[in-house]
C-alpha cells in the first residue's frame, strides 16, 4: 500500500492553490492545460504507469510478475477523483503488463473522461519494420481496451 502513500503525497500537491493557465491562483482544484492542437483539457499532473504495484512473491505462469489489479484501480481512481485525465503508459513498462492494467483500471470509467498516452517501444531491430511496428500499436489497442489513443509518443 505504499504506493497509495506516495499517489496521496504527490496529488496533495494539487489541493493547494495551484496556477491555472492564465498563471493567476486557482481555486484548489486541478490545473488543466489546453492543447492547441487538439482543444484537448489536459491535467497538468500526468499518472505515469511505469512503476505499477505487483503482488509480493507471485508469479505468474510466464515467470512474470502479477500487477496488484485492485490496487491499481484504486490508484487510479484517487487520481480520477482528484482530477487527473493523462495517463501514460508503455508496452515495455512492468514487464509488458502496463498497458493490460492501465486498460482495466480505465475501462471502468467513460472514454472520453481520460487521455491515454503509450509509446512504440520497438527497441530491437526485429520490431522496425512496418509491419511490426503496426502490430505493437495493434496490441497497445487491444490491451488498452480501446479504439483510439490519444497520444501515441516514440519511445527513446
Amino acid at each position: 500500500m505504499a504506493a497509495s502513500g506516495a499517489a496521496a503525497a504527490g496529488l496533495s500537491a494539487c489541493a493547494g492553490k495551484p496556477e491555472n493557465a492564465s498563471g493567476a491562483e486557482g481555486s484548489g482544484t486541478m490545473t488543466f492545460r489546453t492543447n492547441p492542437n487538439t482543444g484537448d483539457k489536459v491535467s497538468l499532473l500526468g499518472f505515469g504507469m511505469m512503476r505499477l504495484p505487483f503482488i509480493k512473491d507471485k508469479k505468474a505462469e510466464d515467470g512474470r510478475g502479477v500487477i496488484d489489479q485492485e490496487e491499481v484501480n484504486h490508484l487510479v481512481d484517487y487520481a480520477m477523483e482528484h482530477g487527473v485525465n493523462y495517463f501514460d503508459t508503455s508496452p515495455a513498462y512492468c514487464q509488458g503488463l502496463s498497458e493490460e492494467s492501465t486498460g482495466i483500471a480505465l475501462g471502468r470509467y467513460p472514454r472520453d473522461s481520460y487521455f491515454i498516452a503509450t509509446k512504440i517501444s520497438n527497441f530491437s531491430e526485429s520490431t522496425h519494420s512496418f509491419g511490426a511496428s503496426k502490430e505493437m500499436y495493434l496490441n497497445s489497442l487491444k490491451y488498452l481496451k480501446t479504439d483510439y489513443i490519444d497520444y501515441y509518443l516514440l519511445h527513446s
